[in-house]
């Protein structure tokens, strides 16, 4: 069964929500804001949340395809200028999608689905395809150390892991 927005207004419905503090209530109890930022998968199966058994407002997560860092900077940027972040956990998890393209096969399929007028924005696009999951996640541990938007700190507080889908464990990997 497909679950609709329709679907997900209805369960929220349903829930019996603790109000979360407002930034200033945060502030005003001495509370300090996340300083961990989880940059990981958008797949439904892979859900720091609960393999890192987090709390609401413990960490801010960030997801999108493949869990790719390039993509993450602006947002990691931002927080870092705000609260000074201590570290980022690059999670990339086994079984991936990013695993079954190429570039070129989703700029092929993208093509066939958009006008021709944007067909050079799309050669242009990079979609992070990954040629393998550790290789990738080394790659995207380089990317961070070698990043000059990045301060020292934050890149020497990067570190990067695997989620196996299947045991539910997450290993370190190191470059």
């Amino acid at each position: 069964m497909t679950t609709t927005i329709a679907g997900l207004l209805e369960r929220n419905k349903a829930i019996n929500h603790t109000p979360l503090p407002s930034i200033a209530e945060r502030k005003g109890h001495g509370g300090a804001p996340p300083r961990t930022v989880i940059v990981t998968c958008c797949d439904p199966r892979c859900v720091p949340e609960e393999f890192f058994n987090l709390k609401a407002g413990e960490v801010v997560v960030h997801r999108n395809a493949g869990g790719n860092i390039r993509h993450a900077l602006r947002d990691i940027l931002i927080l870092d200028a705000l609260v000074k972040l201590d570290e980022i956990a690059i999670v990339h998890h086994t079984d991936c999608g990013t695993l079954r393209f190429t570039d070129e096969q989703l700029r092929t399929a993208l093509k066939k689905q958009t006008k021709e007028t944007h067909w050079a924005k799309i050669e242009t696009m990079e979609f992070g395809a990954a040629s393998g999951i550790e290789e990738n996640l080394k790659g995207d541990l380089e990317w961070v150390h070698g990043n000059p938007l990045l301060r020292e700190a934050l890149k020497e507080g990067t570190q990067g892991f695997i989620f196996d889908l299947k045991s539910g464990k997450v290993e370190k990997v190191v470059i």
